[in-house]
């Protein structure tokens, strides 16, 4: 697993250093200090406190999911896990390491396997709540700007393609032979799956006001993921613009960002921001206004995260040798 995730966060430099480098050729300012400086204090706050908004109702509805099953920790960890998941998404291709490292942090403080993945799926169910909500919007946003919209949906495709011959061609490379599962671990695995299955079964059945109070969460989650735009938009052009407007603009990128083969929207989310935002943003700021944004929404709590994840292994292998 250390060495996917290894490779994952090399690639996602690669790709964020490449996509930082076309923002910059493309629409760097020559006056950058003056920009920077010139912000606005005050939104730029906001834009961090509302994604440290994001981490704490994602830590709530993780924190109340993992207790409705058995797991217990304390809140505090629960912070742990959750930039810890954020970091695994943005170094994985469709967000799969955030699904995939609570099998570490929970594992770690005695989460059974079949707990851990009820926990998971019942996260994956409350997050898919927003993208079933704010769909309509989304087309609606699409619909009335569709020039917009298509450089977002050909960006995509484009590196879509891009992923699928490079995909393709490692596995040429590097392709490994199955080992077949002995009766033991089948065993194993069908015991886990039927445990899973249960505590799934009672939770939607038994704990409907829980599963609600989760489904609202994740509404707040990702409604203060879009204003972290709107805040940073403010703190570059304060009145030139609605709330709403902003909010509906930046629909069909999360939608992008999310459903994009490279680790974390890598590329997608950069360059895509540029076509987004250029029409509530200064053309001598957007280059800056997209790094930005890339970096309060997704790369600094990856970051933290890494760090803990990092730390989380080193404690752990001290223990070990200990």
């Amino acid at each position: 697993m250390y060495k996917n995730i290894l490779y994952g966060f090399l690639f996602t430099i690669t790709i964020i250093f490449l996509s930082f480098l076309y923002i910059i050729n493309k629409s760097a300012p020559q006056n950058f200090l003056k920009i920077a400086f010139s912000i606005n204090k005050k939104y730029l706050f906001l834009s961090l406190f509302v994604i440290f908004l994001f981490y704490t109702f994602d830590n709530l509805r993780t924190f109340i999911i993992a207790r409705s099953v058995g797991v217990k920790y304390s809140f505090l960890y629960g912070y742990v896990i959750v930039l810890i998941n954020s970091f695994g998404a943005t170094v994985t291709p469709f967000y799969i390491g955030g699904e995939l490292l609570p099998f570490y942090t929970l594992k770690r403080i005695k989460g059974e396997i079949y707990q851990i993945m009820s926990i998971v799926t019942l996260k994956g169910f409350s997050g898919m709540f927003f993208y079933i909500i704010f769909f309509p919007f989304t087309i609606h946003s699409i619909l009335i700007n569709p020039h917009k919209a298509k450089k977002i949906i050909f960006l995509f495709l484009f590196i879509l393609f891009i992923t699928v011959i490079l995909f393709t061609l490692w596995q040429l490379i590097f392709k490994k032979r199955l080992k077949f599962l002995s009766k033991e671990t089948l065993r194993s695995i069908k015991y886990t799956l039927l445990k899973y299955l249960v505590i799934c079964k009672n939770f939607f059945k038994k704990k409907k006001k829980v599963f609600l109070i989760v489904l609202m969460l994740s509404l707040f989650m990702y409604n203060s993921l879009l204003f972290t735009g709107i805040f940073l938009i403010k703190a570059f052009n304060e009145n030139a613009f609605s709330i709403k407007e902003v909010f509906l603009a930046q629909l069909p990128l999360i939608y992008a960002i999310f459903m994009s083969p490279t680790p974390g929207g890598s590329g997608v989310g950069e360059i895509g921001a540029l076509s987004v935002f250029d029409t509530f943003i200064n053309a001598d700021f957007i280059g800056i206004f997209a790094i930005l944004w890339r970096i309060v929404n997704q790369y600094l709590g990856a970051f933290i995260g890494g760090l803990l994840f990092l730390i989380l292994i080193l404690k752990d292998s001290c223990k070990k040798d200990g």
